[in-house]
């Protein structure tokens, strides 16, 4: 039995935000197209950094697995994992749209992952957290929480 577990789950939804982040950007700018405007991540990352040199960056956190159920030569397991988006701009205002609309992006993204990423993905709680912001008034971040789950042998 070959289990990819929390490993997997990570590299699944990172690689699938990587590669199309940059269209759902592109669709949402247009849409608001109020002067405000997001762009593709610079940085990709699975585990928290002291520092980070460029913004927007994204931190694919893994944060627990457990078992649903489990049989002799397979296992159904949940993931709990964070979407984390890190911006800055010198407008505090500006920044808080940019962050709600990065996980807007996201929300909508992982809901349309569901039918080709291999997991099935619930949305959680969301938040707009001051993680970094010890180190600039003008950085702060967003989180997403979802929940990936998926059988595996």
């Amino acid at each position: 039995m070959a289990l990819a577990l929390i490993e997997g789950a990570v590299d699944a939804v990172k690689t699938y935000l990587s590669n199309n982040l940059a269209a759902k950007v592109a669709a949402l700018n247009t849409e608001y197209d109020d002067g405000i405007t997001i762009e593709d991540m610079k940085a990709w990352y699975i585990e928290y950094q002291s520092e980070v040199p460029e913004f927007p960056a994204c931190i694919i956190l893994g944060l627990q697995g457990r078992p649903e159920d489990e049989g002799a030569g397979w296992m159904k397991s949940e993931h709990s994992i964070d979407i984390i988006i890190l911006a800055t701009d010198q407008n505090t205002e500006t920044l808080k749209r940019k962050l709600y609309r990065y996980i807007r992006a996201c929300i909508e993204m992982m809901k349309e992952s569901r039918a080709s990423i291999g997991y099935q993905i619930n949305i959680g709680d969301w938040d707009f957290s001051d993680t970094y912001a010890s180190q600039s008034s003008f950085l702060s971040g967003s989180k997403l929480t979802i929940l990936a789950k998926k059988y595996e042998t």
